[in-house]
Parts: C-alpha cells; sequence; structure tokens
C-alpha cells in the first residue's frame, strides 16, 4: 500500500474522513428538476469544449471513467451535504500542486449537471487564481474589482455556456489577500452568495494548506472543507499537518486525485 493510501486509510479509521466509501445516485425519476435559469444580467460566454478537455475538464463528458468518478464524488457529496443544508463548500489542498482548482471546475460542472440545484464556482484563490485559465475565461473583472473598485457582483459574474454554472473569477492577484479574507466584507459577501438562493450549491476555491492563511480564515464562513490529495506526491505528513490545522473545523472528507484509472467508456 502507498503511503498517501496508508495515510487516508488511518484517516478513515480515525473517523476524520467521514465520506461513506460507496453510494447509490438518485435515480431521473425521483429527481425534482430545476429548470435552467434564464442569464439576464450576467454576462454570457461560451467556452471552448475541446479545449476544457485538453485541460482535464473530463465532467463535460458524457461517457467517460473519470467523469463517472466525479459523478461518484457529487453523489457522496450531495448526501453529507443536503441532509444538514449545507451548500457552502471550501476545496483547499494540504501543498501546492496537488490538483484542487482542476478538481474544483469538475466538481462544479458535475454538480450543475445534476438538475436539482445551480452552482456557483469561485476563484478564491487571490494569491495564485487558476479557475479562469482552466475554463478559457476573462480573469478581470472579478473580486480583485468588487473589493478595490466597489464593482456590483453581477457585473462580475460570469456564466460560461455550461447549465446552471455561474462563475466568479478572483479578478486578478491580491497581496494582501489574508487582510481581504478576514474582513467583515469578505464574511458579508460570502453570507450573501450563500443564503440568497436556497438551491444553490457554491464551491470556492481555496489557496493550500502551506501557502498562506486563507483557507483557515474560509474555513469559519464555509459549511465545510474539502481537501484534495494527489496520490504519489502527498505524503503522510503532509496529512498528518493539514488535518492538524482544521482540527476545529467541519471537515467534509479527503478527495484523492491523481490516482490510475484506465480511461475510457463506462458502464
Amino acid at each position: 500500500m502507498s503511503e498517501i493510501k496508508k495515510a487516508l486509510e488511518k484517516a478513515r479509521k480515525e473517523g476524520k474522513i467521514p465520506l461513506k466509501e460507496a453510494l447509490v445516485e438518485d435515480s431521473p425519476k425521483d429527481r425534482a428538476e430545476l429548470p435552467c435559469p434564464a442569464y439576464s444580467q450576467t454576462r454570457s460566454v461560451q467556452v471552448d469544449l475541446k479545449k476544457l478537455i485538453d485541460r482535464k475538464v473530463f465532467s463535460i463528458l458524457k461517457k467517460d471513467e473519470v467523469a463517472d468518478k466525479y459523478k461518484l464524488l457529487r453523489t457522496m457529496v450531495l448526501n453529507r451535504t443536503r441532509p444538514n443544508g449545507h451548500n457552502a463548500i471550501g476545496i483547499t489542498s494540504f501543498k501546492e500542486g496537488e490538483g484542487k482548482s482542476i478538481t474544483c471546475v469538475n466538481l462544479a460542472i458535475t454538480l450543475a449537471r445534476e438538475s436539482r440545484q445551480t452552482v456557483l464556482l469561485v476563484d478564491m484563490d487571490l494569491r495564485r487564481p487558476n479557475i479562469h485559465n482552466i475554463l478559457g475565461i476573462d480573469l478581470k473583472p472579478g473580486l480583485k474589482d468588487y473589493f478595490l473598485n466597489g464593482t456590483p457582483i453581477k457585473e462580475i459574474l460570469i456564466h460560461p455556456g455550461i447549465e446552471r454554472l455561474t462563475v466568479l473569477p478572483a479578478g486578478g492577484r491580491m497581496d494582501n489577500s489574508t487582510e481581504i479574507m478576514d474582513s467583515r466584507r469578505m464574511e458579508a459577501l460570502i453570507l450573501e452568495i450563500k443564503t440568497r438562493y436556497k438551491d444553490r450549491y457554491i464551491i470556492f476555491d481555496a489557496p493550500s494548506l502551506t501557502s498562506c492563511s486563507d483557507p483557515l480564515i474560509l474555513a469559519s464562513y464555509v459549511d465545510t472543507i474539502a481537501l484534495v490529495a494527489r496520490a504519489g506526491y502527498t505524503t503522510a505528513e503532509d496529512i498528518t499537518s493539514g488535518m492538524a490545522l482544521l482540527k476545529d473545523k467541519n471537515i467534509l472528507g479527503i478527495i484523492l486525485n491523481d490516482s490510475e484509472i484506465r480511461r475510457g467508456w463506462t458502464y
């Protein structure tokens, strides 16, 4: 067993990873389908689907082994959050290079394709924003414009042409991100977007735990935190120290990224 798998297994046994190993999705007939919203005020763009696949956004595919893994992740997330009324999820990683941003994008798209909710994807990595690169959308305007220039939120939201998905870009690097994160205005913003629509999930892409204290501050605003680990890269020490930093927070679970699976058609 690899070092990362041993660490994950230890965390499971200690009850630090509450996600169930396997759950069954609701059948379509059991779902109350939510009509696709009309984006009359939100700026709409059309992302290049082929380039998304090149950037490992496999969740847009209907028949794909990796896409199926994200569907399983979606099911586990929904089963852990819906009963508690939780809809704001922060996603961080133990250190840089573990694939948290690509995980955020894939999870957000997969959630949006489940017809019972809309999804808002927020790039909260204000020092090294990357969501715009993955989706191929403009970086600006974004949260930086909101905080520095007072630009209204409705003017910086982007609908990337994917049903039920809206994106809130970072707007550029902010060296004082920790002060911004810890401000009353940020707290009010997160509360507002969290409570505005009862059928919306919000996915926050936060910096890694070792890069700055921003994800720890975000953890106090959101309902729950998920962590991304990378197979063959994240160490047991990384997991131990990361879990210690978040010991008082509501941890949704650990997402193992970049594990070896066969690419191909689904069952």
